[in-house]
């Protein structure tokens, strides 16, 4: 019974609805009409007055320059040149205007101002200009000037009257104001005395000054005209030329646009009862109409609507609904006509494709994820130990991000055989935008260590750097040291990051208190402070991201600093490997499944003391090798090993260069070798490592010399044996392309070498 009751309701829901866009259509009508009316009115004013001011204009133009081309044919009529005194009286007829009468090089012969003759015209820019048009011309070319408006307006104007009395010669007419309208006047009368607008509208000449000059006075009192001079002052100081203005004159509102025309302003006028009169009569038929068309839509609709729409949209809402929810199965079957059941068909096939879509972007965005989470992984060091030739830093770490790919990021190298560079960072996102924000973040700092900074500087620089286009407003925590392993001196910054912890040699894990900067990448030129930590032997110091203490268990809890710091010292890991993997173990404990939420980085680094450490490279050519025997026998000698040790040190690398350059590049005249000198006084131990990029040749699969028949023995084999015989222990790999020979010596006395 609800629902049916519901539906009979729709009609007259639909008609109330529709009641009320039609009176809404209806106000909107009629405001937008009562907004247009006054354009309508504007536009009807311009084109009844537009044509009736530019034809006025024409003719005032027309008449003012048949008037003054008279002057040219007082001058022209013979060919010879005029003289002062006919020129002079002549010109008593027009008024006495100035004039000039200029040579073909620019000189004016004759003027009513002797002061100019024998003077040029050039500094004068309006006869120069017309001297130079016409005294190239025939006999009897003339110009005569416009009236500029702007020059009008000011009451600064003159009209000119030039014409070419031939050969170079050039004759000018200047009228001033009461010499110009003392010949225009007369025939300026006559020009509106015939012209009606509309029923009480008129076209009028008026001077400068105001006052009208036609129709005469006569004739406008004949025609019941009776604007006065005031009035016309009144109307043209109202508003500038060529608008549109209404102004009322003897009681009557007047509609009036006027204009410039060659020394006179025409006006035109109608009155503004006349135009609105036809406005309204338009409007009133037009409004009558809508409102009989939009009673007739307004029935037409509401049965169509009732009969055709309401009711199976109504079912359609119904289907829809569930498919909004989530239920992409949903069919929609509702075809009581064509339109309905293309419409059925066409959400039906829409919601198909769309399944289709989703599934698609969702495995294709799932590859591309896939695919950033192994760029990104690649681009962490993930290779474990990460420098198997060195004993005084053991280092771990790993990241697990919180989604596919994350924000945290860590880093870790050598920037000489000396300095250990290594970081913990977080970016304030997750996600791909956290991920590539890391990249860039992670290469920057990576570059800028390289280039052997102090720690502060290096912050200091990429901090501004990652400012720069971060429309993001994205930043990054992180904890930065490179350490000094000769010296034991860690030089670090921690920007906003988490405390690290620090076990010394025997002792426990402890958090370091210190107040951190502020965070990189959030605000330009801030200072960082640098901060050093004197590390000896068997010190081990743990850095993390947030994503550690901030993991949760089932309850929603917190991990917390107590915890992890309990974690670390509840075992006793002797690698940082082991440490790592201890806090790994207990965080899996600790969240119990729970939803990780943050990504969870960790790093730890264990100094074991200092370590010489040296490396060469030289060219594989053989006036190369003594650098590299002056470089082992400078590492042997400083490193306290005896004459003897050193004696067969030298013997092992001539025999393993020697045959490096002999026998590891037959098809190359570029191969090299390179020799890494460790030292660990703990062990009494030296590394020798060479290293080439020639074919592969592993000597410890050489047989031993058979020393009774040495002859007949394969070369190599002796030296093999000596390599052996002289060396505690020897290893071989190939690997990246390269032969690596690892020579272990122990140091057993003190002697200078023979090569001192």
């Amino acid at each position: 019974m609800k629902s049916a009751k519901k539906e009979k309701r729709l009609p007259k829901v639909f008609r109330r609805k529709l009641l009320m866009v039609t009176v809404l259509i209806m106000l909107f009508s009629m405001i937008f009409i009562a907004l247009i009316t006054p354009f309508l009115k504007n536009r009807l004013v311009f084109d009844i007055l537009s044509p009736q001011l530019s034809e006025i204009n024409e003719e005032v133009v027309y008449d003012s320059d048949f008037i003054f081309d008279a002057v040219k044919s007082m001058f022209v009529y013979e060919s010879k040149l005029p003289d002062e005194e006919y020129i002079t009286s002549i010109l008593e007829y027009w008024g006495s205007p100035a004039w000039y009468v200029i040579d073909e090089n620019g000189i004016v012969i004759m003027s009513d101002d002797k002061s100019k003759v024998d003077t040029g015209v050039f500094e004068d820019s309006v006869l120069s200009e017309y001297h130079r048009e016409l005294s190239d011309t025939q006999l009897g070319s003339c110009r005569i000037s416009d009236i500029p408006p702007e020059d009008f307006q000011s009451g600064n104007w003159k009209k000119y009257v030039a014409v070419s009395l031939g050969n170079g010669v050039v004759m000018t007419v200047i009228f001033d104001p009461p010499s110009y309208y003392q010949q225009t006047d007369g025939i300026m009368e006559s020009i509106c005395s015939f012209k009606t607008v509309g029923k009480d509208g008129c076209d009028l000449i008026i001077h400068e000054d105001g006052s009208i000059i036609s129709p005469p006075e006569k004739l406008r009192e004949n025609k019941d005209i009776r604007f006065t001079q005031q009035d016309m002052e009144k109307l043209l100081s109202s508003a500038p030329a060529n608008t549109l203005i209404e102004t009322e004159l003897e009681g009557t509102v007047y509609c009036a646009i006027y204009e410039q025309a060659d020394g006179y302003y025409a006006v035109s006028i109608i009155s503004k009862n006349e135009i609105m009169l036809g406005i309204y009569i338009i409007i009133s038929v037009s409004m009558f109409c809508m409102l009989l068309l939009m009673v007739i839509i307004f029935l037409r609709v509401n049965n169509l609507a009732k009969r055709l729409i309401v009711d199976n949209i109504g079912k359609i809402n119904s289907e829809l609904s569930e498919i909004t929810g989530g239920n992409l199965d949903v069919k929609i079957d509702v075809k009581d006509n064509l339109e309905f059941r293309q419409l059925s068909d066409g959400i039906n096939t829409t919601v198909s494709s769309l399944k289709g879509y989703i599934e698609r972007e969702s495995e294709r965005f799932n590859k591309e994820l896939e695919l950033a989470h192994a760029i990104q992984t690649s681009a962490l060091p993930n290779v474990f130990p990460p420098f198997p030739n060195r004993h005084d830093v053991d280092i771990f770490a790993s990241m697990t991000p919180a989604k596919v790919v994350g924000g945290d990021f860590y880093d870790f190298f050598f920037t000489d055989s000396t300095h250990f560079v290594f970081l913990v960072a977080d970016v304030s996102d997750k996600g791909i935008p956290a991920a590539m924000f890391m990249m860039k973040a992670k290469t920057m700092i990576k570059s800028l260590a390289q280039a052997n900074r102090s720690v502060d500087e290096i912050i200091f620089i990429a901090n501004n750097a990652l400012c720069e286009d971060n429309e993001a407003d994205m930043f990054v925590t992180l904890w930065f040291g490179i350490l000094d392993t000769e010296k034991g001196i860690l030089s670090y910054i921690n920007a906003g990051h988490c405390k690290p912890l620090i076990r010394r040699a025997g002792g426990t894990f402890e958090y370091l208190s210190e107040k951190a900067d502020f965070v990189v990448a959030a605000e330009e030129s801030i200072p960082f402070s640098r901060r050093e930590l004197k590390l000896s032997k068997g010190d081990v110091l743990y850095l993390y991201t947030d994503g550690v203490t901030e993991a949760v268990d089932p309850a929603d809890e917190l991990y917390g600093e107590d915890r992890l710091r309990l974690a670390l010292n509840a075992q006793k890991p002797q690698s940082a490997r082991e440490i790592c993997e201890a806090v790994q173990r207990d965080l899996r404990s600790y969240s119990n499944g729970a939803t990780q939420t943050d990504d969870i980085t960790m790093l730890s680094v264990i100094f074991n003391g200092s370590r010489l450490y040296r490396e060469i490279t030289v060219e594989a050519k053989t006036e190369n090798l003594n650098e590299i025997y002056t470089f082992l026998d400078d590492m042997l000698n400083a490193s306290g090993f005896d004459f003897s040790s050193i004696t067969q040190m030298g013997t092992i690398a001539d025999e393993v260069c020697s045959n490096i350059v002999n026998y590891s590049y037959p098809d190359q005249d570029n191969g090299y070798i390179k020799a890494a000198f460790s030292f660990n006084p703990t062990s009494d131990e030296a590394e020798i490592t060479f290293t080439d990029g020639g074919i592969p040749f592993n000597p410890l699969n050489s047989p031993e010399p058979d020393f009774e028949n040495i002859e007949d023995s394969e070369e190599g084999g002796l030296g093999i044996f000596l390599i052996r015989r002289y060396s505690d222990k020897v290893l071989y790999e190939y690997s990246n392309d390269q032969n690596i020979l690892k020579i272990v010596k122990k140091r057993k006395g003190l002697q200078r070498s023979i090569h001192q």
